[in-house]
């Protein structure tokens, strides 16, 4: 039980993580060259969706990683390397909790 507790732990993020990932989303965004609507129009969403996952302003726990997913993607076809992330690390699939075929399809939450 102390195990699941522990692990648990790791889905929320504190104040200063959720500073850190917005931040380190936004430098991503910024080095991709992309405007936040192309973005949305890329991610098939509304510009106010972007800017509340840049925020992390309720939003699921698969929306921060679908734009991660998706910026890094857009760097990577651009020889850019990315601003690195604190907590948005690694395989996302990696992660219990995530819904990973939302993060796969790209399937933003409502």
């Amino acid at each position: 039980m102390i195990l699941i507790a522990k692990e648990r732990n790791k889905m929320s993020l504190n104040f200063i993580e959720r500073i850190n990932d917005s931040k380190e989303l936004r430098q991503n965004l910024k080095l991709s060259h992309l405007t936040i609507e192309h973005v949305a129009i890329d991610l098939n969403t509304s510009v106010q969706k972007i800017n509340q996952i840049l925020e992390l302003d309720h939003v699921s726990p698969e929306d921060p990683w679908i734009l991660k997913e998706h910026l890094s993607n857009k760097l990577q076809s651009q020889g850019i390397i990315g601003y690195p992330y604190s907590k948005l690390v690694g395989d996302f699939r990696d992660y219990w909790f995530l819904d990973t075929k939302k993060i796969a399809n790209q399937q933003l939450s409502k």
